[in-house]
Order: structure tokens, then C-alpha cells, then sequence
């Protein structure tokens, strides 16, 4: 017996040795793997985009340009789904063509689902043709503005002021101004140009359907469109130092969907336990301490990060530049860093608008809340949607569908068009990184899958903070000065991109 105690003791000695080798074993690999990281963060040098500097401003031109942007704001092209009256974007097209003159006496001008689409053929096509595209209805345009929202005012520093300088007038502005330019000099582009403007982009109506629909039926595939998306921004990540260029290629889903709890009713002064109320409020709280959908670094994203991390704070440079170690802890940590960011990595959900009892002393007998989801492409609609179903039969609801679309697809930022856009913001904004990332928000480009494999997301236009924060909000305003860059930018694309074979 004293043998077999002695053979145990011995046996449980050999293991706690084994086990603490491993732990040990284990300990000096993970410092191995943070050293080596340290050492590459380390050898990771600042790119040019910390540094960059804007262009130079052309005075005169940025007067020019404000001045069409300032005539093009006090148009109140407010879209609604309530209301189907098309005038004022009919009225706000035909005032184009006394500001763009030769691109209205060249173009043939059509205007399908009451959006404006120009075409201008070139003699001899010679590859697919390229698409502009923007949309110049806006959201409208509450609280209390330092100028008026459609007065088009341009104070001293240069700012335009209204809603739809950034979102997109602004953008719509540049692309017909660039192809004004290169008419007025007697270029002859070598493929076919095309500008789309729709007027329901705000509610995702019915125009820019309408267009693609017009474009299938004339036959065209397009081999590069251009839309709004993302701009040049400074620190398009807290912590990023410099200026970059942030072009979406990857634009999640969409859906609404609504959770309906049911009851008895009855007096407010005799409240029951899990009346429909709390049963929703349960269910949000839920679904906000816990996000039930599974974060992932996909490509677009690994590389988004690869490129701004030269130029992070060391904290962010060392978790950005090894993702292979950190990628874990990143997807933890993304929601506190930057909300936007951990968007970019999985599907969400966010509870927009509630119902109750019409009486301030009634219980319901029924009451909902509706979520707006944006689908990430690992897990898209259907998986998404089942996750949320199980949740709310866990708190006695029911879910219903509102709407949904599905996730659009990856454009290669390796290919040939993407490579175009690098080349030509290297010319214009010297110094500026570029820099894919994954659209949070819903574009018309999401229509156009069917007729053309590399539709970017991006408006060539430097913006503050400030700026980016009045989108859909208050105050909303772009420098003239901003504009004159952009221009060059969309002359350099249509000119490189009709002459390439």
C-alpha cells in the first residue's frame, strides 16, 4: 500500500512538472510573439498622408465653383416618400444647363424615374463606358441653422452654406464641372461618359432603380462608376494621424424589421408582470449588453487598418499592424475605440421607433419597437434575421419583416479601377493615403451590381469635422476652396480612364 501511495506522489510530482514546463513553455512564447510584434510596430515607419499638406487653394476658381454650389443649394430639393410630387427636381435639373452649358449641348440628356441621367457618346467606342453618379435630393433640413439652410450663403473663410453641399450637391457640382472643363478644350473622350443624378436617394426610392433599369435596356455594362460614399478626411479613425482618402468597396445590407410584444391591457394601477413594455425593453437591453452577431476582420478591413496603421498611436500601430496576435482583443475592443469601425465588422442593430398605449394610464395590450439592421456579409440577412427571431421568442415577442436588402458585392481593391483612383489622388492630393473600408450607410451605387463589378464609393472632397458631423444635420456646409482639387480629380479620372484600352 505504502508503494502504491509512494507511486502516486511520485506520479502527481512528474505531472505538477509537466504542467508548469507547459505554462512556462507557454509564457515564453506569448512573450516571443509580443516582442516580435513590438519589433515590427517599431519598424514601422510614417507614410507621407501624416504630413500632408492641402493644395493649394486657386482663389478664383473656388469662387467660380461656390457660386455654382451656392445657385445649385438655394434649389430646396427636400425628397419624402410622402410626397410624389417630382417638380422642383425637374425645376432643379433644367437649372443645370445655363451653369454647365457645353456638357447639356453635348450630352443627350434623359430622365428616367424623373432622375437626370447625360450621356456623352464618344465617335468610336473603344471598351466599356465610365459612370459619375450622385443624387441631388437632400433630408430636410430642422433646427436652428447659422444660415438659413437654402440660402446658398458663402461667408468670409469660403464656406458654402446649406443642405446638400456635402450630401451631394457638392459632389454632383464637381462631377459636371470636370466634364465641363474638358469639353470647353475640345476633348473627345475615347468611351462613353455617363452622369446619373437621382432624386429619392435619401429614402432609397424608386429613381436610381429606374435608371439601371433605363441603362439594362440600352445594353450598357459599365467597366467603373464613381458615387458618393466616403471623402478625404483627417484622422478618419481617432488616433490616426494625416489626411486620407477613405473609398468604400464594400456596402453592408439593409433591413427594418419590427418586434411586436402582446397583453391583456388593463388599468395602470394594477400593473401585471411581464406586460409588453418591459418585454420589449428586456429585449433591447439584451440585444445592447450583449451584440448577438459575430465580429470579423474581413479583407477589406484588414487592409483599411494596414494602411492607417503607419501613422496610429503606438497602441493602435501595434494592434493594427498585427492583427495575426490582436485581432481578437480588436473586435472586443473596436465598439469603444470607434463605433463606425466596429460597424464595419459585423452586422448591427439599432432600435429607431416605439409604440405603446395611447392612455397615460393604460397598459397596452400592444406594443413594438422597429430595429434598422445593416447586414454584414459573413453573416448576412437570413442568418442575421434568425438570430434576432430567437431572441425575441425569448422574451415572448413576435418579429416581423419590414424590409431587406441584401449585402452588395466586394469590389477588388487590387483591380484596375480601384488602381486608377490611387493614381490620380497621388497627382492631385500628393501625399494623401487611400484607403478602402466598408460603407456603414446605404448609397444608390447598391442598384447598380448588374451593369458594372467595380462601383466605388467616394466624393473626392477634403471635409472637417465639422462638416462631417452636419451631414443630415444642422449647419451643413463645404469650403469653396475644397472644390477646386475635386474638379481635377474627376477630369483626371474620365481623361485616363476613356483613353486606357
Amino acid at each position: 500500500m505504502m508503494i502504491k501511495l509512494i507511486l502516486l506522489a511520485l506520479l502527481v510530482l512528474l505531472l505538477l512538472v509537466f504542467v508548469r514546463g507547459l505554462v512556462l513553455l507557454a509564457l515564453l512564447v506569448l512573450l516571443a510573439c509580443l516582442a516580435y510584434a513590438v519589433l515590427r510596430t517599431l519598424m514601422l515607419l510614417p507614410t507621407a498622408a501624416k504630413n500632408a499638406q492641402q493644395p493649394a487653394a486657386d482663389d478664383v476658381r473656388a469662387r467660380v465653383y461656390g457660386e455654382k454650389l451656392s445657385a445649385m443649394v438655394r434649389m430646396e430639393t427636400v425628397s419624402s416618400r410622402f410626397d410624389p410630387d417630382r417638380e422642383k427636381f425637374r425645376a432643379f435639373q433644367e437649372s443645370l444647363a445655363p451653369l454647365f452649358p457645353h456638357v447639356f449641348e453635348s450630352c443627350q440628356a434623359h430622365h428616367p424615374g424623373d432622375g437626370l441621367v447625360l450621356h456623352l457618346k464618344a465617335e468610336n467606342p473603344k471598351g466599356e463606358p465610365i459612370l459619375l453618379m450622385s443624387h441631388h435630393d437632400v433630408v430636410e433640413a430642422q433646427g436652428n441653422w447659422t444660415h438659413a439652410p437654402f440660402s446658398g450663403d458663402i461667408d468670409e473663410t469660403g464656406r458654402v452654406w446649406g443642405r446638400g453641399t456635402v450630401d451631394t450637391k457638392g459632389s454632383l457640382m464637381c462631377e459636371l464641372q470636370a466634364l465641363e472643363e474638358l469639353l470647353a478644350s475640345g476633348w473627345k473622350p475615347e468611351k462613353d461618359v455617363y452622369i446619373t443624378s437621382s432624386c429619392t436617394e435619401e429614402w432609397s426610392g424608386p429613381c436610381a432603380p429606374a435608371i439601371v433599369e433605363f441603362l439594362k435596356a440600352r445594353g450598357v455594362r459599365l467597366g467603373m462608376l464613381l458615387d458618393e460614399g466616403g471623402m478625404i478626411l483627417s484622422e478618419p479613425v481617432g488616433g490616426v494621424k494625416g489626411r486620407y482618402a477613405m473609398v468604400g468597396v464594400l456596402e453592408k445590407g439593409y433591413g427594418d424589421v419590427r418586434f411586436v410584444a402582446k397583453g391583456r391591457g388593463g388599468h395602470a394601477s394594477a400593473p401585471k408582470k411581464h406586460s409588453p413594455l418591459p418585454r420589449l425593453g428586456a429585449l433591447m437591453q439584451d440585444i445592447e449588453k450583449h451584440p448577438p452577431f459575430k465580429a470579423q476582420i474581413s479583407g477589406t478591413v484588414r487592409e483599411m487598418f494596414t494602411r492607417l496603421a503607419p501613422n496610429a498611436s503606438f497602441p493602435l500601430k501595434l494592434v493594427f499592424s498585427n492583427l495575426w496576435l490582436f485581432g481578437p482583443l480588436l473586435k472586443k475592443a473596436m465598439p469603444a475605440i470607434s463605433p463606425a469601425a466596429a460597424a464595419m465588422m459585423q452586422t448591427t442593430c439599432a432600435f429607431t421607433t416605439a409604440k405603446g398605449s395611447e392612455g397615460l394610464n393604460v397598459l397596452p395590450t400592444s406594443a413594438y419597437v422597429t430595429a434598422n439592421l445593416r447586414f454584414i456579409h459573413h453573416q448576412p440577412n437570413e442568418e442575421s434575421l434568425a438570430i434576432l427571431e430567437k431572441l425575441a421568442k425569448k422574451h415572448d415577442l413576435e418579429m416581423e419583416i419590414i424590409t431587406q436588402e441584401h449585402p452588395c458585392p466586394v469590389v477588388d481593391y487590387k483591380a484596375a479601377p480601384f488602381q486608377l483612383l490611387e493614381e490620380v489622388a497621388a497627382e492631385v492630393y500628393p501625399g494623401y493615403g487611400v484607403v478602402p473600408y466598408v460603407m456603414t450607410g446605404g448609397t444608390d451605387a447598391k442598384y447598380y451590381g448588374d451593369i458594372c463589378a467595380h462601383c466605388l464609393r467616394f466624393a473626392p472632397i477634403e471635409i472637417d469635422e465639422q462638416q462631417y458631423g452636419s451631414i443630415h444635420s444642422v449647419d451643413e456646409n463645404l469650403f469653396a476652396s475644397a472644390l477646386v482639387p475635386a474638379v481635377d480629380f474627376y477630369k483626371e479620372i474620365l481623361r485616363r480612364y476613356c483613353e486606357r484600352r
